[in-house]
């Protein structure tokens, strides 16, 4: 009778790790990476804003202790060139940021009082400009703000 090509001559054994076939390639840090840098100044420009506007909501007025804040984007973090601009960023409490989406029209009108009527203009202009941040951008926005 004829062998399946599916079944083995004989059973499966794992091969014997051998350490010269492990490439000795130099890793590079994970601090290194940009999306490591990324998160690092995602955290240190929150505790920013949020210390900026001393705990209080940009949409609802509300005051807590800055660790139960947020901090709230106009311009979603998805477009580079305004993820870490201050006119953009704002404390915001959760029940506005995350269960009221941002409450972006109240949001828009806060704006306008507080930059003129121009600003949601700017900032439509600025979301529009692609930006890749580089490692030296991102190690300054650490330095500046942390």
């Amino acid at each position: 009778m004829k062998r399946s090509w599916l079944k083995r001559k004989t059973p499966y054994k794992k091969a014997p790790v051998k350490f010269s076939r492990i490439s000795k390639k130099p890793r590079k840090k994970p601090s290194d990476s940009i999306s490591v840098l990324k998160k690092r100044a995602d955290a240190v420009f929150s505790l920013w804003v949020r210390a900026r506007d001393s705990g209080v909501c940009f949409t609802c007025g509300v005051q807590k202790p800055t660790s139960q804040m947020q901090n709230g984007h106009y311009v979603s973090r998805a477009h580079n060139s305004l993820r870490y601009d201050e006119r953009n960023c704002h404390c915001q409490c959760v029940s506005c940021n995350v269960f009221r989406h941002g409450n972006m029209d109240v949001y828009a009108l806060r704006l306008q009082e507080k930059y003129g009527p121009t600003i949601l203009q700017d900032l439509d202009r600025e979301k529009k400009k692609i930006k890749q941040l580089t490692k030296e951008e991102l190690h300054a926005i650490i330095n500046k703000y942390g």
